[in-house]
């Protein structure tokens, strides 16, 4: 699963932790077997050998340390550097080097996977904490981005420092193609659940425009990270998302006249609930998904069909080129798009005349057993407590003709599933708002929903309405 606690670093000039950071350390770090530093200088053995000790030792000086830490270098064999990733509780990307060799010692030593998949706590400081970051610009070497690790969408610039006029005027640089965070040292952003915590100074770059990091800033942050929350499941997601009926697809397909020779774009497919019927029809299927897990499980269970395209990328900012499309559809993703982007970047993709599909799922259970969904509710008022709110159902899919679309036509398909207690509780645990419910409360109400279902019988049946709606570019 994806991880569960980022930091990003800029850099530590007396080497030891502030308080503040300390105290979030403290917090997190309560499993302290082994820690794996991974260099920025995969050849320079001594040196790595010896700041591998001196970070390590940052940690004993606050009563953290761990009872093994090591450093990954060219010395390490693969088979060896991916053990320790996989069973590490930490692993502290370093600096001192150049990012792309930092980037390139990860695949090289197998370790970029299980990097991805391990359940320890990742760090990154100077330019690890740049390659943590989906979109990467080492000015040292160019001002051409590459690709990071995609562990968070914050592209950052250390060590900032407004006395440094060389160092600042490349971060303006920066800014102009993207929006740059500049850190100064000892400061870091706490990344956790979708929830972002900021310690010491951090600016705001965009445009060559700099101000200091503000709420309402942390605030778009968390926006944005909570769009990936769901990547934290993908096995769960896969297995309990709800799928859509057969009759939707027929009609939609029909009405959109998709098949061989038709170019589709699903908008964040997840794990494929919407995908197959669809891609059967044999049309030209592409996809854009913004979670690296689901990306991979898409391309696990359709990567080998010869019309089936996947990127793993934001919506949002991903340049199609030249593509144009037949039909661009979205199974209760597009909410998580801003709505002026949504709808008229996809009125641009699209060829006239071209359809843009959106469906969504409502459900209900009160009617199937009045009594359960009474204790169900008093379960939610008493432990639902997100750190993050859902805010998405607020998109207006009937704006689509403000930006150029023809009126918007609902339609509505019946379906039903029915849940023992044990699958109840994981497919509530998809829901990207009961993800974020902070421990001990989310415990507390899986375990309190677990017994409600058991006490009515083992059983919670859901009357769903799949909606769907459908306009066209002129």
């Amino acid at each position: 699963m994806r991880k569960e606690f980022l930091a990003v670093f800029s850099g530590f000039p007396d080497h030891h932790f502030s308080e503040e950071i300390t105290k979030r350390l403290r917090e997190e770090l309560t499993v302290r077997k082994s820690i794996v530093f991974i260099t920025a200088c995969p050849l320079d053995y001594a040196q790595n050998d010896d700041d591998c000790d001196g970070m390590h030792e940052m940690f004993v000086e606050q009563g953290l340390g761990f009872e093994k830490h090591c450093v990954i270098d060219k010395r390490t064999e693969p088979a060896e550097a991916k053990a320790l990733v996989e069973h590490a509780d930490c692993i502290f990307l370093m600096g001192g080097g150049v990012c792309e060799e930092q980037l390139d010692l990860i695949k090289e030593k197998s370790c970029y996977e299980a990097l991805l998949d391990c359940h320890a706590a990742i760090f990154g400081v100077s330019a690890g904490s740049m390659n943590m970051a989906r979109n990467t610009v080492d000015f040292f070497e160019s001002m051409e981005p590459f690709p990071g690790l995609g562990l968070t969408n914050i592209t950052v610039s250390c060590h900032h420092d407004p006395e440094d006029t060389w160092r600042y005027e490349q971060t303006l640089r920066m800014s102009e193609d993207r929006v740059v965070y500049a850190m100064e040292d000892m400061s870091a952003f706490f990344i956790k659940g979708g929830k972002i915590d900021v310690v010491g100074t951090i600016h705001r770059v965009e445009n060559r425009e700099l101000h200091r990091l503000t709420e309402e800033d942390i605030r778009e942050l968390e926006r944005d990270e909570f769009r990936r929350v769901f990547d934290t499941i993908p096995e769960q997601f896969d297995k309990f998302r709800p799928r859509y009926s057969e009759e939707l697809f027929a009609f939609l397909n029909e009405r959109a006249g998709i098949g061989p020779g038709k170019r589709v774009l699903e908008l964040g497919p997840g794990t494929g609930q919407a995908t197959e019927p669809v891609l059967r029809t044999g049309c030209e299927y592409h996809a854009i998904e913004l979670g690296e897990h689901l990306y991979r499980k898409m391309l696990e269970k359709y990567g080998r069909l010869p019309n089936f395209n996947i990127v793993n990328d934001d919506f949002i900012t991903h340049d199609f080129g030249d593509m144009k499309f037949d039909m661009i559809y979205s199974a209760a993703t597009i909410q998580w798009i801003p709505q002026d982007i949504a709808f008229a970047k996809t009125f641009e993709l699209l060829k006239p005349g071209g359809t843009l599909a959106m469906m969504l799922t409502s459900s209900e259970y009160k009617s199937d057993n009045e009594a359960l969904y009474e204790k169900i509710q008093a379960l939610y008022d008493r432990y639902y407590k997100p750190d993050i709110p859902y805010t998405h159902g607020k998109f207006q899919y009937t704006a689509a003709p403000e930006y150029g679309y023809s009126e918007v036509e609902r339609y509505e398909f019946k379906g039903k599933r029915v849940f023992n207690a044990e699958e109840y509780v994981a497919f509530s645990g998809t829901h990207c708002d009961h993800i974020v419910i902070p421990e001990p409360l989310r415990t507390e109400f899986f375990e309190g929903l677990r017994k409600a279902v058991l006490d009515a019988g083992d059983r919670v049946v859901f009357n769903d309405t799949y909606v769907l709606f459908l306009t066209k570019k002129p």
